[in-house]
């Protein structure tokens, strides 16, 4: 049973999405430094990925009685030179204050990760369970990527 479908329509200096005309994206390549005016491929995945996860961290933390309300879900997309090709790589943090216990903060995660359709086995995801469980401790804003 089909949930959702979105298309996304690539062409020279921008994406189109959904063929909506007002959800064109200039895009350009990252330059050498790291930094990019335009969207680009890894800042799509991170977009993607964050959001997926997060989504698929709320449905795991409601499924086991836990509060996703103020949780964070950070996603870093890494390009990476291999061997003669290019490498994409993730590493998430995911900050969530409604699990009372490190044990219960594992099963959540451990089940958002299960869940994240864009998780897998072609990609390589990272998590930062140290970061996350520090993030965890955190009492400042909701973003805890804002301190």
């Amino acid at each position: 049973m089909e949930i959702y479908s979105a298309e996304a329509t690539s062409s020279r200096g921008s994406v189109r999405v959904d063929g909506r005309g007002d959800l064109a994206y200039p895009v350009g390549e990252p330059s050498g430094d790291g930094t990019a005016d335009a969207l680009n491929p890894e800042r799509l995945y991170a977009a993607a990925l964050a959001t997926c996860l997060h989504q698929s961290l709320t449905i795991a933390a409601t499924s086991l009685d836990v509060e996703p309300a103020e949780s964070v879900v950070t996603a870093k997309a890494t390009l990476s030179h291999q061997d003669g090709g290019y490498e994409l790589s993730a590493a998430v943090d995911i900050y969530l204050p409604g699990a009372a216990t490190d044990d219960l903060y594992d099963t959540v995660t451990r089940e958002a990760l299960r869940l994240c359709p864009l998780v897998g086995a072609e990609v390589s995801v990272k998590f930062d369970r140290d970061r996350g469980l520090a993030l965890q401790n955190h009492r400042g804003p909701a973003d805890p990527g804002q301190n």
